[in-house]
């Protein structure tokens, strides 16, 4: 049986037990529509590109869909409530896993692809009068998306704000869509199939770089730090044979190693491109009018 949604999506300070661990998935109705909505949306776009199957991007957007139901969906969710080491590997897979590999895969364009012909002119018009395409247009050049990004990051982590959203179902949700936006501002600057002619690949790798440097410092702020940052972890991890300081400490480690493992693989796979682009003629990347209205692609 499933633990009740507020348990395990609303963090009410219900510690999980190792044994409750493979009950505890996430219910909570937005979420799992949410998820469905844009998995379906992404196959149906999939299915009507003029060349299904052959675009090597295509599995690259699956895989972050993958990871977001895994992030947000999984006992994950509920664990980070009790362990702050898990937190941080769920905040990982948001973003470093699972926004990375939607934008590389160009799941925004192949989602507008999804939409009916004239949801989707309706979609872009409203997104025209509102403005929205502007200021989206606006905040993934690459000094805002940095900034957004390396900011809620910085904010997030702050005790205050991190304490709120373990206590609140619409803090935490918050965070995570703030952390999933900003990220897919960000990599949608270095990753995204169109973004070879807005950004330079040296200032892409320089942005990677950059915002690596400033990942490890927050890193290296929990792993050394002498006291627990997150209170409400002092009564949650003794059950799982740790100490709240050594939780932490694992969760500043999670962040170093694997999270700078992610960083420098994204950052080699730019160098390679760049080589590769060094001795080739320019090429129009694929993508039809929804590609190039999509707010990420």
């Amino acid at each position: 049986m499933l633990r009740s949604t507020t348990a395990v999506f609303g963090h009410q300070g219900e510690a999980l037990a190792p044994h409750e661990v493979w009950v505890a998935w996430n219910a909570d109705p937005l979420v799992v529509l949410g998820i469905t909505a844009g998995v379906l949306l992404y196959l149906r776009g999939a299915s009507r590109a003029s060349r299904w199957g052959e675009d090597w991007r295509q599995p690259l957007g699956a895989l972050g869909f993958v990871a977001l139901a895994l992030a947000l969906l999984s006992p994950l969710d509920a664990l980070a409530n009790t362990l702050a080491s898990a937190h941080m590997i769920q905040h990982i897979a948001l973003i470093l896993v699972a926004a990375p590999l939607l934008v590389a895969g160009g799941a925004s364009a192949t989602m507008m692809r999804g939409l009916s012909p004239s949801v989707g002119r309706a979609v872009r018009r409203a997104a025209r009068r509102s403005r929205i395409d502007s200021v989206v247009h606006t905040l993934r050049r690459p000094v805002p998306a940095w900034v957004l990004h390396a900011g809620a990051l910085w904010l997030w982590h702050s005790a205050s704000l991190y304490e709120a959203a373990l206590r609140s179902h619409a803090l935490h949700g918050l965070e995570h869509l703030t952390f999933i936006a900003t990220a897919l501002l960000f990599w949608s600057a270095v990753l995204s199939p169109r973004a070879s002619r807005r950004v330079p690949r040296g200032a892409a790798l320089l942005l990677v770089f950059t915002m690596a440097l400033q990942g490890v410092l927050l890193s290296a702020l929990l792993t050394f730090a002498p006291t627990p940052w997150y209170d409400t972890y002092a009564a949650t991890t003794q059950a799982w044979g740790v100490t709240p300081l050594v939780d932490q400490q694992l969760a500043g480690v999670t962040m170093w190693v694997p999270g700078g493992l992610i960083y420098l693989g994204i950052a080699l796979a730019l160098l390679a491109g760049w080589f590769r682009e060094s001795g080739a003629a320019p090429r129009e990347p694929l993508g039809d009018a929804a590609a190039r209205s999509a707010p990420f692609s």
